[in-house]
């Protein structure tokens, strides 16, 4: 489960919500650094298998984006 205070700092990236931070979770994503490096769209691969389905289309591979770039700069 991710924390409060690790989806606070997730949802400063654009486009990122609830939504979003439900899906990392079911991936087993729980710190933002764990994205660290990490490939969109391959962890939108990994959140359509979890689904069962297509399901992340180019807007949320760009919100992934815009995460992983966040948790790049964190120290």
């Amino acid at each position: 489960m991710i924390a409060q205070d690790e989806r606070k700092s997730m949802r400063r990236a654009h486009s990122i919500g609830p939504q979003m931070i439900r899906y990392l979770e079911e991936i087993g994503i729980e710190r933002l650094s764990e994205l660290r490096g990490a490939d969109p769209h391959e962890i939108a691969m990994r959140i359509d298998i979890a689904l069962g389905r297509k399901h992340i289309n180019s807007l949320g591979v760009a919100a992934l984006r815009n995460l992983i770039e966040l948790a790049n700069e964190q120290p």
